[in-house]
């Protein structure tokens, strides 16, 4: 169980919405590869639901290559959906949770998701309702952020004295395939990566996390002790990681594909 306070989710991403696409580089990159993941586990998908669209900029995209899409999105916050919703006026476009989709079941031949699904408490409600949602053989394609997404903070406020349960927990990779199997899912593929930005220091770390809306989601976590644990954490990060090149920060990415 992962301890999320949802209404902190929604909130922040959708203060976040205008100036997202500009800052999300690796979603970006994410987003790249999904396309090309798509062209072959679904190449003839004609109804599309984006889980987690954001501002519908996987969605604009995955239109664009198929013209006869009939794409769909939901985001649970509302400043995300209306962003997807003046980018792809096309989409049927809703602020939704993805533990309760509203649509009919059997609406879509596809379910994407992308940088979503970690912030969700469990993966199994989700992933039921991506099934109630398929038609029978459609395809759920996932990328979300697994067990050592920002390995290097949350070990640097580990050492600040902020416990493990003041911090976010990812899922692993275990966690996505024990999941997709308890939702009645067949799963096709599911690999793992990960993705290292750098940034100049600690503190350009945790600007980058705020820009995109992705702030810490712990019910009770806020300022994770004060002032002062906040300046020795980034102190503990830069100790333990400034190089050449600043400061890493790792993004583990768990890609699934899997069917009803």
């Amino acid at each position: 169980m992962n301890p999320v306070d949802k209404r902190r989710v929604r909130r922040s991403f959708s203060r976040s919405a205008r100036a997202y696409d500009g800052r999300a580089a690796v979603q970006r990159e994410i987003q790249d590869r999904m396309l090309a993941l798509l062209g072959e586990a679904a190449p003839e998908a004609r109804r599309a639901l984006d889980v987690g669209a954001g501002t519908g900029a996987l969605l604009a995209r995955l239109a664009a290559a198929r013209p006869r899409l009939a794409p769909a999105a939901v985001d649970l916050a509302p400043g995300m959906a209306a962003a997807a919703r003046a980018r792809v006026p096309s989409a049927t476009v809703a602020a939704a949770d993805a533990e309760a989709l509203p649509f009919r079941s059997g609406a879509f031949d596809l379910v994407v998701s992308t940088s979503t699904f970690q912030w969700l408490p469990r993966l199994e409600p989700a992933f039921a309702e991506a099934r109630r949602v398929l038609a029978p053989g459609g395809v759920l394609a996932i990328a979300l952020f697994g067990a050592r997404t920002l390995r290097e903070l949350r070990d640097a406020w580990a050492a600040a004295g902020a416990g493990a349960a003041r911090t976010h927990r990812f899922f692993s990779r275990d966690d996505v395939e024990r999941a997709l199997a308890a939702a009645g899912l067949a799963t096709r593929s599911v690999v793992e990566e990960d993705l290292v930005e750098h940034h100049p220091d600690a503190r350009a770390v945790l600007r980058s996390l705020k820009a995109i809306g992705a702030t810490n989601a712990v019910p009770g976590a806020r300022g994770l002790g004060g002032r002062g644990a906040t300046l020795e954490m980034l102190r503990r990060y830069e100790d333990g990681h400034a190089g050449p090149r600043g400061v890493p920060a790792t993004w583990h990415v768990v890609w699934a594909v899997a069917a009803r």
